[in-house]
């Protein structure tokens, strides 16, 4: 009979060489991160056009709805607050049937308000791919 049992032995981790591969993990991980700076959740870049002429005529007989840089409202030459708008359109498609509207637009005005304008067109009975709209750049005058 044998009583006596053989001890295990404890297995033994080489610890120096677990040390070499972390630390190549580690140079790994570093190398490949890419770090990203804070931007907003959407990233739009609007197109832009280089070739077409910035002076482009108004049409001819058509009523300009114009936005200055600092968002003012301007219905032919009149300035307009933001919530009279659809009603100042209604009255005028109401005096004039057959007035057509050219929508001008300065390029710092806020993407927020062209929909506030595009709203208001509607519901003062315009077909708003029936108003042809204009970018104003630094280079052209707002009427």
């Amino acid at each position: 009979m044998n009583f006596y049992q053989k001890r295990r032995r404890t297995p033994a981790l080489q610890i120096i060489s677990m040390i070499d591969i972390l630390i190549i993990l580690l140079i790994f991980l570093v190398v490949n991160t890419t770090f990203k700076q804070n931007q907003s959740a959407l990233n739009v870049s609007l197109p832009t056009s280089r070739e077409m002429a910035l002076g482009t005529p108004a049409s001819e007989g058509a009523i300009s709805l114009s936005v200055t840089r600092d968002e003012k409202i301007f219905l032919a030459g009149l300035e307009v607050p933001s919530a009279g708008l659809p009603a100042a359109l209604a009255k005028m498609k109401t005096t004039q049937p057959s007035a057509r509207l050219e929508l001008k637009v300065d390029e710092k005005a806020s993407f927020g308000l062209l929909i506030h304008l595009w709203d208001s067109l509607t519901k003062a009975g315009f077909k708003v791919n029936e108003v042809p709209a204009r970018v104003l750049r630094a280079a052209q005058p707002a009427p």
